[in-house]
């Protein structure tokens, strides 16, 4: 799987350098031959709330094509920054959803379950394997309703994130948010500062 993900990086940030990128892909094949496996979360949680950090169900909205409000129940992935969570008062947070609510063909299941489709991440892990994270939802929360609901044991902390787990988190979130954008679009801007 991730060395599907390590050509899938370069597929859509092709300005990775090429050598990093076939130490990547030597290192992922050397790691599965030796039979290991990647561990995605952690054994056990962080000491404090922090990006990444997998929590129990919560309310999440959206708004639908004819403005009517819809509102669920989820997992949630935090996605704000540690330093923003020490420092600010809101939060934002994704949903983690069953693969039923996955709208798509068994090929595109395996797409999902490849990491391949930019506004979705799955963690193999079997604490995890029957659901997807979606960075399409993002909703603010105030900090001290999570804070407080995590203290109070309303709200739950599942997991944390180990460290090739956060890795494959940053750059699925820079994928899915920063990602280049095609010539078109890239031309007219370059128009736009031309005749400034």
């Amino acid at each position: 799987m991730l060395k599907e993900f390590v050509d899938f990086v370069d597929s859509v940030l092709p300005s990775v350098d090429p050598e990093a990128k076939d130490k990547a892909k030597v290192a992922i094949e050397q790691f599965h031959k030796d039979g290991n496996r990647f561990e995605y979360l952690l054994p056990n949680k962080l000491p404090t709330l922090s990006q990444g950090d997998i929590i129990s169900e919560i309310p999440f909205s959206y708004f639908k094509e004819d403005g009517t409000q819809h509102i669920f129940k989820a997992k949630g992935m935090v996605i704000s920054t540690s330093c923003h969570i020490d420092q600010r008062d809101e939060l934002n947070i994704v949903p983690v959803l069953p693969l039923d609510f996955f709208k798509g063909d068994a090929n595109g299941k395996r797409e999902l379950e490849a990491n391949r489709i930019f506004n979705y991440m799955y963690f193999p892990e079997n604490m995890l394997k029957d659901y997807f994270v979606d960075f399409s939802k993002i909703n603010t929360y105030k900090k001290k309703l999570i804070v407080d609901g995590i203290n109070d044991g309303k709200i739950k902390r599942l997991f944390s994130l180990s460290q090739i787990g956060f890795y494959l988190f940053i750059v699925k979130l820079t994928v899915f948010l920063m990602r280049k954008e095609d010539e078109e679009t890239m031309g007219i801007r370059k128009t736009v500062v031309l005749n400034c």
